[in-house]
């Protein structure tokens, strides 16, 4: 069964780059995670697919004749890419050095461009949570400088994400589903960004219907209590013969009460004959518990 992540994943790379910037920023996004090996730069990617297309548009851009081979990694299955390219070499070491000019160092030269590389980011070093369960995407970087460029990335179209240090690793993050439909849309995953706020809204009702369960219930265990004491008064008064002294009405109410003991109050009031309201119920019902408390019973 396919994890929330790689279902994201799929839908991404079904989304066409149409021009060669787009495409261009897409791929830098890919290898935005690359590692450097002594002269070669080493990528890893969960997914076979996104390793492929990777390997794909690096040797039509930049000609760097990638080798794409199956490892285990952390007791997880990984593809790993090795390619060489001077000019990737060099624009991920002026990343990492923390040189200025972010936007010319990645070369975005239309407004699709940038969302073009975080979607190439987010397929190399993004992972969201099933929003079922909770609400987290992150991504995963393994430098400082891409952390903060990537960072700049997303506060130009979203909230900037919280920071957390993940061992050697700055992970970049957001909570709040709202923000994550909208980044996830922005990326090209509409259905999956449909399936977050979906889930946000199934989950206000289910915490509206226990709300709602839980209010009834607290009601009617108020009910209960009350009915109960009700009862007990009734039943002194009943047993002293001080019944007999009350009104026709308050011990036609008493009467009803002993009778349907699980009534509610409204319930209650239309069992009079003749009917009467559920203010006028409760009028006779304090009555006769302030008969009852005389005997410092209640």
């Amino acid at each position: 069964m396919m994890s929330f992540t790689s279902e994201v994943c799929a839908e991404l790379l079904g989304v066409q780059q149409k021009k060669t910037c787009c495409r261009k920023a897409f791929l830098l996004g890919l290898v935005f995670s690359a590692h450097t090996e002594e002269n070669l730069l080493v990528s890893y990617f969960y997914q076979e697919e996104t390793a492929k297309v990777t390997g794909e548009l690096l040797d039509r851009i930049f000609h760097a004749e990638p080798s794409l081979s199956s490892i285990v990694r952390a007791g997880r299955k990984t593809y790993e890419l090795r390619f060489r390219s001077a000019a990737l070499h060099e624009f991920l070491r002026k990343v990492d050095h923390g040189e200025e000019c972010a936007q010319e160092l990645v070369g975005f030269r239309c407004p699709a461009c940038e969302s073009a590389f975080l979607r190439g980011a987010f397929l190399a070093s993004g992972s969201v949570t099933d929003p079922k369960k909770a609400y987290h995407l992150e991504f995963s970087l393994i430098t400082e400088g891409r952390a903060k460029l990537l960072s700049e990335a997303l506060s130009s179209f979203l909230e900037t994400p919280g920071r957390a240090r993940r061992g050697a690793r700055v992970g970049l993050y957001y909570k709040g589903n709202a923000t994550i439909s909208d980044l996830l849309y922005l990326l090209g995953s509409s259905v999956k960004g449909f399936d977050v706020a979906n889930a946000c809204i199934e989950r206000d009702i289910r915490n509206h219907e226990h709300r709602v369960t839980n209010c009834e219930a607290s009601n009617i265990s108020r009910s209960v209590g009350a009915a109960h004491k009700q009862m007990i008064a009734i039943e002194h008064l009943i047993e002293t013969r001080k019944i007999d002294s009350l009104s026709e009405e308050l011990r036609q109410t008493a009467s009803l009460r002993m009778k349907n003991p699980s009534a509610s109050l409204s319930e209650l009031a239309l069992l009079h004959t003749p009917p009467i309201t559920k203010s006028g119920l409760n009028r006779r019902l304090t009555k006769l518990m302030e008969a009852a408390e005389e005997d410092d019973l209640i």
